[in-house]
């Protein structure tokens, strides 16, 4: 890949490799000054805000093939080869059973992606970053865990979960629960101190909307990677990147560095912008 991505902030002009663009980002998502773990997330979106659309003959939305493209999955798999832990959400292993899952959990075994887990071996880093799944129904086909045996699979869930169907997912996969506020839901003000206690460092968070709100207003989100496809799609129903209750006061994410990728998708181009979260 050459020299193809033009920056048009904080230094307007310089361009950039696509390969290498977000693992050189600076600071590196890594621990902060007081040890806790630094949390991220991405997404990609139409002009019009829409991340996914129904998906033909599925029950499921997926990312509409106008705005996926191989460009931004290769920065989508720079941001997972730096985690060593990747937060995802029970929806995924029910989409894996019902064969709708879009890709496996990242790191991607392809060969255009041998040079990431390279990366991570230079940086000490295991060959694929561990599991939390996110879940308060508990609704986890456990077969759908069993090709992920070789990593640690953490549950997250809140301490009022259905303790009956908590006991049987103990009891048929290897998974270790971690509770989070004393409800049902993830609470996720306190999340940050169980992943330190568990040695984690690096989160990336590949989860939809609704997790995306419970780290936005529990004050659990350092950055978020934003890809914006110039195109737009309409439809009626659609997924945007934040769902759940209005933020009160709003969340201030100020503008870190934007990109401009005139290559994909083709006919539109797509811009790159990273927001750091502001307290």
């Amino acid at each position: 890949m050459g020299e193809d991505i033009l920056e048009l902030y904080p230094d307007p002009g310089r361009k950039h490799r696509l390969h290498g663009l977000y693992l050189d980002q600076s600071p590196v998502p890594g621990s902060s000054s007081d040890g806790r773990p630094f949390i991220y997330s991405n997404f990609i979106s139409s002009l019009d805000g829409r991340i996914a659309l129904p998906a033909p003959h599925r029950n499921s939305h997926r990312v509409p093939p106008a705005i996926a493209n191989a460009r931004d999955w290769r920065l989508f798999q720079e941001l997972a080869a730096q985690a060593d832990l990747l937060i995802t959400s029970a929806r995924y292993f029910r989409q894996v059973c019902n064969q709708e899952a879009q890709a496996e959990l990242p790191i991607g075994s392809a060969p255009e992606f041998d040079d990431l887990r390279d990366w991570r071996s230079t940086q000490g880093l295991s060959h694929q970053p561990d599991i939390a799944i996110f879940s308060a129904s508990l609704d986890i086909p456990v077969e759908a865990l069993n090709q992920y045996r070789d990593r640690r699979i953490f549950l997250i869930t809140g301490a009022a979960a259905d303790a009956e169907k908590l006991a049987a997912i103990k009891d048929a996969s290897p998974v270790q629960v971690l509770t989070c506020g004393n409800g049902i839901h993830v609470d996720t003000s306190t999340l940050r101190e169980k992943l330190a206690e568990n040695g984690y460092q690096r989160v990336y968070a590949i989860a939809g909307p609704s997790v995306l709100h419970a780290l936005v207003q529990g004050k659990a989100l350092d950055r978020l990677y934003h890809s914006t496809a110039h195109c737009l799609l309409g439809g009626a129903a659609f997924d945007t990147f934040l769902e759940g209750t209005e933020l009160s006061p709003v969340v201030n994410m100020p503008l870190q560095a934007m990109y401009l990728d005139t290559r994909a998708p083709e006919g539109a181009g797509q811009t790159l912008a990273i927001y750091d979260f502001s307290e």
